[in-house]
């Protein structure tokens, strides 16, 4: 029986059918490993990067910019202004005519004073436009230090824009909007994260030019 076994194995090591079949794997699998690797391995480098971004200073900023587009980012945003985290809240691209109080509804507990402060901005329809937007209000009002408020996925390419439209001189941290669980959620997260990676080089090219 023994040796039996050991006249099988060797037969298949020495087969040129088994090495014919292993080397077609072979060929097979480098290509296939190459182009996952090609395929995925981009659009994760810029989230693994922007886990550097630093997150709200320990001192207030000057502005709170909420991009709007994506689940819970105004709310956040509120959130930490109203926490004090920075004298003036921005809500850029909210669409025009629209009131504050449909936006956020618990400024209607607020005093007028602190209404004055939040900034509800509509023409700007994109995270590049987001960013224009944004430099106005720090050349308007002199600031130096401003908080990013988005969701996780987008993070990348807003700091990318945000840092290439704002002075040089302008502090810039961040405040992550996680999403929401349920069904699906690990699923979304993915193809979120993945969208937003691609999304990222073509910001890189495109803001070369500007």
């Amino acid at each position: 029986m023994e040796t039996t076994i050991f006249t099988t194995n060797a037969v298949k090591t020495q087969s040129p059918l088994f090495s014919d079949s292993r080397r077609r794997r072979g060929r097979f699998l480098r290509p296939a490993l190459a182009l996952l690797a090609l395929l995925f391995l981009p659009p994760a480098v810029p989230h693994l990067l922007s886990l550097r971004d630093p997150g709200p200073p320990a001192r207030p900023a000057d502005a709170i910019f909420v991009l709007t587009g994506g689940e819970g980012r105004i709310q956040e945003g509120y959130r930490a202004w109203s926490g004090g985290a920075a004298r003036e809240l921005y809500i850029l691209g909210a669409g025009r005519r629209i009131p504050v109080a449909r936006i956020v509804p618990e400024v209607s507990r607020i005093s007028a004073e602190a209404l004055s402060r939040i900034h509800v901005e509509g023409w700007s329809e994109n995270t590049l436009e987001n960013a224009f937007s944004a430099k106005s209000a720090v050349g308007g009002g002199k600031y130096s230090s401003v908080i990013l408020v988005t969701s996780d996925y987008h993070v990348p390419r807003a700091v990318l824009a945000f840092r290439k439209v704002l002075p040089p001189d302008v502090t810039l941290s961040v405040i992550r909007v996680r999403p929401e669980g349920g069904a699906g959620a690990s699923w979304r997260w993915a193809r979120r994260h993945f969208i937003e990676g691609w999304k990222y080089w073509g910001y890189r090219i495109l803001l070369r030019w500007e």
